[in-house]
């Protein structure tokens, strides 16, 4: 198996295992991150590919602008009006079938504004923070109806936990759901490979209840938010494990292996949860090569109206135009090759 730090002059995405260049490289995502800007986006598809696809400092002039901007775009109003006075959007995880909001839940309204380029210090987030430290502090509960299981004070506490460390990874709020799921990791894969049983029985242990819950998306992206923190043996178990898993990640259930353009939202979803991990260049060179390979013939992406429905999009003002929602599903991806390069 592969270790994880790789010399300065050899990166994967540069050379392969045989020292041959790559598909792809910094420079070619550059250049197409700005055919992207050349093609005047709006300021949203702007900011996301100037901060996050070529990677400008926060303190530029065009960022520092951008940024000022955002709270005057109809997306980012559009989540403003519907936040709550608590910071929630109503339910946290539950679709309420008698809200006939644009936003679902809370945990979809954040990942939204996520999407949108806001940052923890943006009120519309800021605001989400207090109510998921609430939440995580015992002092609030959702208003998601509770369901009966056993394992749902862990689950609630596992979903606000992952949602919060997507907006603020060190936040302390989440440090005790950290510690609990990386002592459960640990305990699962303590014989080298990932065992139902032993995670069941280290819920058992710990706290007394029977649950199964490791491979969802919201304890992987509650474990990503601090992989520094965690040993490269556990990484490497918990990367393999995810992608040799034809069920992929809890609640995406997209194969890596075998990318299905209509679930094309949800295996970006998986790989960018799985992009946190310090490892994830071990197993996503295939991935990343097909995905590469989707261009069109002007070397942007489309996947198309038809395809399975996300918070992330739209970014540009409508996709009446073919070419916005070429912007947008090619700014999407280019911040995914850049941080695979990095």
């Amino acid at each position: 198996m592969k270790g994880c730090n790789y010399p300065d002059q050899i990166h994967p995405a540069d050379r392969d295992d045989q020292g041959r260049n790559s598909v792809f490289t910094k420079s070619q995502i550059s250049e197409l991150a700005n055919r992207v800007l050349a093609s005047k986006p709006n300021e949203i598809v702007k900011f996301r590919i100037l901060r996050d696809g070529l990677r400008l400092s926060a303190e530029s002039r065009e960022i520092s602008a951008l940024k000022l901007q955002l709270a005057q775009l109809h997306w980012v109003k559009e989540l403003a009006q519907e936040q709550q006075s608590d910071g929630s959007w109503g339910r946290f995880h539950s679709a309420d079938a008698k809200n006939k909001k644009k936003f679902p839940s809370s945990e979809i309204a954040i990942r939204r504004a996520l999407a949108l380029g806001l940052e923890r210090d943006n009120p519309i987030l800021a605001r989400a923070i207090k109510y998921m430290q609430a939440v995580l502090d015992g002092k609030v509960t959702w208003l998601d109806r509770v369901e009966k299981a056993e394992g749902w004070p862990i689950c609630v506490e596992a979903i606000s936990a992952g949602t919060l460390a997507q907006v603020d990874p060190f936040h302390p709020a989440i440090d005790k759901a950290w510690e609990y799921w990386t002592e459960i990791a640990q305990r699962s894969f303590s014989m080298g490979q990932y065992d139902q049983q032993s995670e069941v029985r280290a819920h058992q242990e710990t706290r007394g209840i029977k649950i199964v819950y490791l491979r969802s998306r919201y304890v992987l992206t509650l474990l990503g938010s601090r992989s520094k923190q965690l040993s490269i043996q556990l990484e490497q178990h918990i990367g393999d494990w995810i992608w040799n898993n034809p069920d992929g990640i809890g609640y995406l259930g997209a194969d890596l292996k075998k990318p299905i353009p209509y679930h094309i939202n949800q295996w970006l979803d998986s790989l960018e949860i799985l992009s946190n991990f310090q490892c994830w260049r071990e197993y996503a060179g295939e991935a990343m090569e097909w995905l590469w390979e989707q261009r069109r013939p002007d070397g942007l992406w489309d996947f198309g109206t038809r395809v399975s429905q996300t918070f992330y999009f739209p970014l540009s003002d409508n996709w009446r135009k073919p070419k916005y929602r070429q912007a947008d599903y090619s700014t999407r991806v280019l911040i995914l090759f850049r941080k695979y390069v990095d």
